[in-house]
């Protein structure tokens, strides 16, 4: 009989042979703890990711237990109910979405390479020592995307470590146990961030043609101050635990086949290779999605209201679609990924993201004999089973081949 219990300590160790079981089993299957609907086949996925008019972003669309713990928790932050640029449907979204999307060009994306390749190259000769364990995931994957996103918003290097703890104090509003010391720290955060985005927009500081003064300078035109402290959290800080689990992830599935390895160490490209990494062990393994009116997916009806989770790290492992799905393989080709979401919620940053990713192998591979583990290590993964994070990665060095 199908079922689906993520918290399981065997799922958050491994949870792709319990997917596999469910996507065979029940591809569209409504779990009652949950009250949700978990689709694990890519087919479906993709059709969920692709028709935002049925599956929609916004988590206000949802009934019952799930629509009201949402909005409660809504109810419960500084903000309120601010539209933000992953939980929105049009026109609020492409309005959102346009205010960033020019900061993530090809033109862009192209021209920060250098500078991400010298922060990495900075990161490894702070943290990488011969004969010493050195943590892949915190002593350097979970610091080069902060390092990037504080060069391309545009804040002062000076400033950029008090905007990124204003943006968590304020990110920390989300959670529903928030202490009331914890409220007036954000508070604080709240009116300390618009300050500085007022001198941005005022061309008192920070960089005049970056992402920080295009988006202060729409206050009152495309944003309300609300959206704008929103989409700032946003930009600060929703992809650095992203990129970072990728690496983390990616610097795993090289640890454990090694083979794979050797292979990348011959690859000129590592694009490919990054993209096998998302796909193999992703670091967001479902998306939520929010159905506007009935709709039906392999025979199973769906109400309105109800809450979908595509579950991409399911449906990226669909033998239906990508062959020897559990073999990770670091020149794979075929079809697309879902890891990065799909149509008109494609993640934004995603190309700086595999920029960054790309970097930080090329580096690592250059330094390193090899990516092996510390011996006998316990990774402590979880415990947010939907967040695929290894929350450390000690490698050994030995003999560094530079640096």
């Amino acid at each position: 009989m199908a079922y689906f219990n993520p918290m399981r300590p065997s799922y958050i160790a491994d949870p792709y042979p319990a997917l596999a079981r469910l996507r065979a089993e029940a591809p569209v299957f409504f779990s009652e703890p949950h009250e949700a609907w978990i689709v694990t086949s890519y087919t479906e996925c993709l059709a969920i990711l692709q028709d935002q008019g049925t599956f929609a972003s916004d988590p206000e669309r949802s009934t019952g237990r799930v629509g009201e713990r949402i909005r409660g928790q809504r109810a419960s932050q500084l903000l309120g109910d601010t539209p933000r640029i992953g939980q929105s449907d049009a026109p609020i979204h492409g309005r959102l979405r346009g205010t960033v999307a020019a900061a993530f060009t090809p033109r862009y994306i192209e021209g920060a390479r250098a500078f991400v390749g010298g922060e990495v190259e900075a990161l490894l000769d702070a943290h990488l020592r011969s004969d010493e364990p050195f943590d892949a995931l915190n002593d350097f994957a979970a610091l080069l995307p902060r390092a990037v996103i504080g060069e391309q918003v545009g804040a002062l290097e000076a400033d950029r470590v008090q905007v990124l703890e204003w943006a968590m104090a304020l990110m920390q509003t989300a959670h529903a146990d928030l202490t009331p010391a914890r409220r007036t720290e954000a508070e604080a955060a709240r009116d300390g961030l618009l300050g500085y985005l007022g001198r941005v927009a005022r061309g008192e500081t920070g960089d005049p043609d970056s992402l920080l003064t295009r988006m202060a300078r729409a206050e009152g035109d495309r944003l309300t101050t609300e959206e704008l402290l929103a989409l700032t959290i946003d930009v600060a800080l929703a992809g650095n635990d992203t990129t970072a689990n990728l690496i983390g992830n990616g610097v795993l599935a090289l640890a454990a086949n090694p083979e794979e390895e050797t292979r990348l160490r011959a690859a000129e490209d590592y694009s490919t290779a990054v993209d096998e990494m998302l796909r193999y062990d992703p670091p967001q393994q479902a998306i939520a999605r929010f159905t506007t009116r009935a709709s039906t997916l392999r025979g199973r009806r769906i109400p309105t209201g109800a809450t979908v989770l595509a579950h991409v790290a399911a449906a990226n492992r669909d033998p239906a679609v990508f062959p020897d799905p559990d073999r990770f393989d670091v020149a794979r080709h075929g079809e697309r990924h879902l890891s990065l979401g799909m149509g008109v919620h494609y993640c934004v940053g995603a190309p700086l993201a595999k920029v960054e990713a790309e970097a930080a192998f090329r580096a690592l591979l250059a330094r390193l004999t090899s990516i092996r583990l510390v011996p006998r290590v316990v990774l402590p993964r979880g415990p947010d089973w939907m967040l695929r994070s290894a929350g450390a990665v000690p490698l050994q060095t030995g003999e560094l081949l530079r640096g």
